[in-house]
C-alpha cells in the first residue's frame, strides 16, 4: 500500500474503533481478513500507528480542539512519527484510495495545533478522559502524572512460568533455544518479559504448558492471594483462567479449585488451558451452583469486571468508550460481587479483590463500603508489597507492570 493509502485506511479504522464496542485488536483483525491486498507490513504499520492514536487522542484532539479523524491521523503522522508539516499534508493528494486534498481551514487547524500548548490542561496533556481524571487523582495522588503518561507507551509482553512444569532459569533457556529473547522481571518471580509482539503461542514451551502469556501485574496479584497445597479455593470471577492457572501453581496441583464466572460461557477454554499446564485440581462451578460452598472456601478470589483504567496500554480504546453511566453500572456489579463472594468464604478464611483500575472508586472506595456493610470481615494486617495493610496498587511506575489493584480481606466471624 502506498503511504496515502494507509493514512486513509488509518483515518477510516480510528472511526470505527471510536464508534464501534468491539475491541480495537479485533477490528484490526477484522480489515486484515477483509482487505487481504493489505500485506503484513501494512497491516502491522497501521495497526502499530492506530493504537498509538488512540493511546495519545486525547492529546491530539486537545491540540486540534477538533475530532475530525482525518486531521488527527495527520496530526499523529507529525507529533508521534516526525513527519513535517508539509510531508503529512502531501499524503492527503486525492488520488485513489487516499483522503482528499484539505482545505485551508484544515491546514490552519494543523498549523495551530502544533503551536498550541496544552501544558496547563492536565486531561489533554495526559491524556485522559477529564472527567475520570479527578477519581484517578483521588486515588493515585502525586503518581497521577507519571502513571498516566506511562500509560501513553506500548505494553510489553509477559509470560508466567509454570512452576508445576519448569522453573524461571529453564523456561528462559528454552524460551532462547526457540530464538526469543525473554528477560527476567525485576519484580515478580514468575515473569518474563519480552519486547515486541513475539508470536509466544507458537512456541514449543507455550505448546507444552512451560509458560501463560500473562501481564506481570496479574501474577503479582495472584502470588498475594497467598493459595497454599490442599485448600478449597474459589477463583469467583474466572473467565479464560489465566489466574485461576496462578493459583493451581501455588498450590502445587493440590486440594480443589473451583473455577466460576457469572457467564458460564467465558470458561468453555479452561479445561484445555488446565489440560496444557498439567492442572487436574479444577472444577468448574456453574453460576447457579456456586451457592453450594457457602461457608467452605478457605479463599475466594474476585477479579471484577471494572473500567479497564489499568490496562489503558493494552486497549487504549476504551479509555474513550466508556461513560459515567457505564461506570456507575460497574460500581454496583463489584459490590454485588463482594457481597456473593463473602458468603462463600468460611471463618478465618480470605477474599481477595481485584481490579485492573486506577479509580479510587472502584479500589479503596468500594472496599471501605464493603468493610462497612458486611460485619465480619476485616483487612488483612498483612503489608502488601507497593501497598500497606491488606491493599496494594501496582502501575507502571512503580512495578513496571499494568495498573491492579488488590485488597485482602480477612473473615474473622466465628461461625
Amino acid at each position: 500500500m502506498r503511504p496515502a493509502a494507509r493514512l486513509q485506511a488509518l483515518t477510516d479504522l480510528l472511526n470505527t474503533v471510536l464508534a464501534d464496542a468491539t475491541p480495537a485488536d479485533r477490528i484490526m483483525q477484522n480489515w486484515g481478513r477483509q482487505n487481504r491486498y493489505a500485506g503484513s507490513k501494512d497491516r502491522r504499520d497501521i495497526s502499530n500507528r492506530l493504537f498509538a492514536i488512540l493511546r495519545h487522542y486525547g492529546a491530539l484532539t486537545a491540540r486540534l480542539q477538533d475530532d475530525d479523524a482525518l486531521l488527527v491521523c495527520l496530526l499523529a503522522t507529525i507529533m508521534l512519527e516526525g513527519e513535517t508539516l508539509e510531508d503529512a499534508l502531501r499524503l492527503a493528494d486525492g488520488s485513489a484510495y487516499s483522503p482528499e486534498p484539505l482545505e485551508a481551514t484544515s491546514v490552519e487547524k494543523l498549523t495551530q495545533a502544533l503551536a498550541r500548548d496544552v501544558s496547563q490542561d492536565k486531561a489533554g496533556s495526559w491524556s485522559v478522559p477529564e472527567w475520570l481524571l479527578g477519581d484517578m487523582e483521588a486515588h493515585l495522588g502525586e503518581d497521577t502524572q507519571g502513571v498516566l503518561l506511562a500509560m501513553l507507551e506500548r505494553a510489553p509482553v509477559d509470560v508466567r512460568v509454570n512452576t508445576l512444569k519448569t522453573d524461571r532459569a529453564s523456561a528462559m533457556a528454552d524460551l532462547q533455544e526457540e530464538g526469543f529473547a525473554p528477560t527476567p522481571h525485576a519484580h515478580v518471580e514468575t515473569a518474563l518479559r519480552f519486547e515486541g509482539a513475539p508470536r509466544l503461542v507458537d512456541s514449543e514451551a507455550f505448546q507444552q504448558g512451560l509458560i501463560e502469556v500473562q501481564d506481570a501485574g496479574a501474577q503479582l496479584v495472584a502470588q498475594v492471594c497467598e493459595a497454599q497445597p490442599g485448600q478449597t479455593v474459589m477463583d469467583f470471577c474466572a473467565g479464560a483462567g489465566g489466574k485461576a492457572l496462578a493459583l493451581a501453581a501455588q498450590m502445587e496441583n493440590q486440594g480443589l479449585l473451583l473455577v466460576h464466572d457469572a457467564i458460564a460461557g467465558r470458561m468453555n477454554g479452561q479445561r484445555p488451558r488446565a489440560k496444557r499446564a498439567g492442572v487436574d485440581i479444577l472444577q468448574i462451578v456453574k453460576p447457579a451452583q456456586s451457592l453450594e460452598f457457602t461457608e467452605s472456601c478457605d479463599l475466594v478470589v474476585a477479579d471484577v469486571p471494572c473500567s479497564g483504567t489499568g490496562r489503558w496500554r493494552r486497549s487504549p480504546e476504551t479509555k474513550w468508550r466508556m461513560t459515567p453511566e457505564d461506570l456507575a453500572e460497574l460500581h454496583q456489579v463489584q459490590a454485588d460481587i463482594l457481597t456473593e463472594a463473602a458468603l462463600l468464604v468460611q471463618p478465618g478464611g480470605r477474599l481477595v479483590y481485584i481490579t485492573c483500575s486506577i479509580l479510587a472508586s472502584e479500589n479503596r472506595q468500594q472496599i471501605d463500603n464493603f468493610l462497612q456493610e458486611t460485619p465480619g470481615f476485616e483487612l488483612s494486617e498483612t503489608v502488601l508489597p507497593f501497598g500497606d495493610k491488606g491493599q496494594m496498587q501496582v502501575h507502571p511506575m512503580n512495578s513496571d507492570t499494568d495498573g491492579l489493584y488488590c485488597a485482602v480481606l480477612q473473615n474473622v466471624s466465628t461461625s
